[in-house]
């Protein structure tokens, strides 16, 4: 119990000593950038008419004081048919366990399963710096070898 409750306070500690201080438990952290552009960001790829591009349009993170962390994106894509477009939304959130080690947080999804919305991996760590959290993950098809986001407090990431 010592230990959960000093591994608490030393990342409300962290988090409140990265970048300009707003950084708080149970504070959104927001998705300020993929692969170091702007929202919305599209990921290389030649789309398939009628389809548009899919798009990350939104993200956050928050990390919740009782040992539980979520993670949101949204994703959109126009369809376009002649003179008619419809924006296909994809919104998800996903939650779970989270685990502070030095300089990284490490949350375990529990619902987590192959090819449904949500994160790409069941465990995602993240990493503390002055900028907020830095996500990064590996393992793309080319021209894309890794996807690195960086969640803030606030623009600029």
């Amino acid at each position: 119990m010592i230990r959960r409750a000093f591994a608490l306070v030393a990342l409300a500690a962290l988090l409140a000593g990265c970048g300009d201080g707003l950084l708080e438990v149970d504070r959104p952290l927001l998705l300020g950038n993929i692969n170091g552009q702007p929202l919305p960001w599209v990921p290389p790829q030649t789309p398939a008419p009628p389809a548009g591009p899919l798009a990350i349009t939104e993200g956050w993170i928050t990390i919740h004081n009782g040992g539980i962390a979520e993670r949101h994106e949204r994703l959109e894509r126009w369809i376009v048919n002649g003179v008619d477009s419809t924006l296909l939304l994809s919104d998800w959130t996903q939650g779970g366990p989270y685990r502070w080690l030095p300089g990284r947080i490490v949350i375990t999804y529990p619902f987590w399963s192959m090819g449904s919305p949500g994160p790409y991996y069941p465990v995602e760590t993240l990493y503390v710096s002055d900028r907020g959290l830095t996500l990064r993950e590996t393992g793309f098809a080319p021209p894309l070898d890794s996807v690195i986001r960086v969640y803030c407090a606030g623009p600029p990431c």
